[in-house]
């Protein structure tokens, strides 16, 4: 084999471990970090299957493959760690996040089990949300929306701001502002307009940043010498943050 040969290999296999590693990183980063927790504050997190779960806790880093569950009681707020979206779970729902490489996007799927979430998603460059349900999948083109999965898996999608993509095996469509799409598993989606009973539920699930939230925490960007930009969770717990209001030293 001559030099060029062997230089052309060495090429190659330079890039593949480049292409490689990032997509590797890509599946064991960190998808989400739970910014607040609220009510009763409970929700179990549960890192990989056959594995025990945990109590969340709030600044908790949410990676690959993480399951998280909330109680009767308990709504979280996530916010993505790439791109800044924000995410709120509702009582008694599960779901699983995941981080993958496609085509050099870096794709992050909430694979809903059951419950409802409301989320706000910014654009980004180089990433993408999708929610996955038992009845399709919800392609997030920058947006406010809502989703809800019933026990048998039957899945409502309600847009607020923006666009939604729903697709599966029997069709596709484009759910706009004031639109919504129901369906299940053996149905093609089609879109309609939301009631006005709909919007109200929608703007409800969207919830608010009251009812005994664990603590205040300030999110705090740093970027390093080489341009890389990490988020940090610092706390200020809640009877510092009264004493300020009132004008106590």
């Amino acid at each position: 084999m001559n030099r060029l040969s062997k230089a052309a290999l060495a090429l190659a296999g330079c890039l593949g471990m480049a292409f490689g590693a990032g997509k590797a990183d890509a599946q064991q980063a960190d998808v989400a970090l739970v910014y607040r927790l609220l009510q009763d504050g409970r929700m179990v997190v549960t890192p990989a299957a056959g594995t025990d779960g945990h109590a969340a806790q709030v600044g908790e880093r949410l990676r690959n493959g993480y399951r998280v569950e909330t109680s009767p009681n308990t709504r979280a707020a996530l916010r993505f760690t790439d791109d800044g979206s924000i995410l709120r779970l509702n009582p008694s729902s599960r779901m699983v996040l995941t981080s993958a490489d496609e085509r050099g996007v870096v794709v992050r799927t909430m694979n809903m089990e059951f419950g409802e979430l409301w989320t706000r998603v910014t654009r980004h460059p180089g990433t993408t949300l999708r929610v996955q349900t038992p009845a399709g999948v919800a392609a997030v083109k920058g947006t406010e929306f809502v989703v809800r999965v019933d026990e048998r898996g039957n899945t409502t999608v309600l847009t607020l701001e923006g666009v939604v993509e729903f697709f599966n095996q029997h069709g596709r469509v484009d759910i706009t502002a004031g639109q919504k799409v129901t369906v299940d598993s053996a149905s093609a989606p089609r879109a309609q307009p939301a009631t006005p009973q709909d919007v109200r539920g929608a703007e409800g699930a969207r919830g608010g940043e009251g009812g005994n939230v664990q603590g205040r925490w300030i999110e705090v960007q740093v970027r390093n010498a080489s341009g890389q930009t990490r988020t940090l969770m610092l706390q200020l717990p809640a009877d510092a943050v009264r004493e300020r209001v009132e004008g106590r030293p």
